[in-house]
């Protein structure tokens, strides 16, 4: 049976394993972390930016166009 709560916890044990080895197993886990982190930020970015595009019309703001 899945448990994502144990596999979080097991999870954070495994990784404070890896990083407790030495010095450069921290810093190249936190360079993946950092890596990982800011591309999940700016998919996050990215894809706001599409769901506001989307909601609000291009004409919001402008005045209505002259029609000859």
């Amino acid at each position: 049976m899945v448990n994502p709560i144990q596999d979080l916890i097991d999870m954070a044990n495994l990784f404070g394993d890896v990083a407790s080895n030495g010095p450069v197993e921290a810093v190249l886990l936190l360079a993946g972390a950092v890596f990982v982190a800011f591309s999940s930020l700016v998919m996050a970015y990215l894809t706001a930016g599409a769901v506001v595009d989307f909601l609000i019309p291009e004409s919001a703001g402008r005045p209505p166009a002259r029609q000859r």
